[in-house]
């Protein structure tokens, strides 16, 4: 079992209260430490706009313990901007392609091959987990 009883009812209301915080923000990812949750898990939602018309969709997602377990060789620059720092932009390189492994909120490893905006954001979020905040 992934989590105790207890904590079950816990956990998911801290990931609805992510996922609201996040989205009140205008963000398309929000990890626990930003919120002051000494977790290694973070929330995720990609929908297209006026910004970027051109990213791939990803329906809600939460990654709990993720690990990049390969990366392209390809690295692109693009400009990211960060909740915890809402008015600063930076021109970020990122790796193109990455393949991820997580489990998900109810304790089942997942594996994404991620590209593009995906991985960018994947990439982001995992570094607030690692203590990273602006790369």
């Amino acid at each position: 079992m992934f989590l105790k009883t207890a904590n079950k009812s816990r956990f998911q209301k801290l990931i609805q209260q992510m996922f609201y915080t996040m989205k009140r923000a205008g963000g398309v990812g929000l990890a626990s430490p930003q919120i002051n949750k000494p977790l290694q898990m973070f929330v995720v939602e990609i929908k297209k706009s006026k910004i970027r018309p051109e990213v791939k969709p990803l329906k809600k997602t939460i990654v709990v313990n993720p690990k990049i377990t390969s990366y392209s060789k390809k690295l692109a620059n693009d400009w990211e901007g960060c909740l915890s720092l809402p008015a600063i932009r930076g021109l970020v390189p990122r790796y193109t392609d990455i393949i991820v492994e997580f489990y998900n909120q109810l304790g089942k490893k997942q594996i994404m091959k991620l590209s593009g905006f995906q991985a960018r954001v994947f990439q982001h979020e995992i570094d607030h987990l690692n203590g990273i905040l602006i790369k």
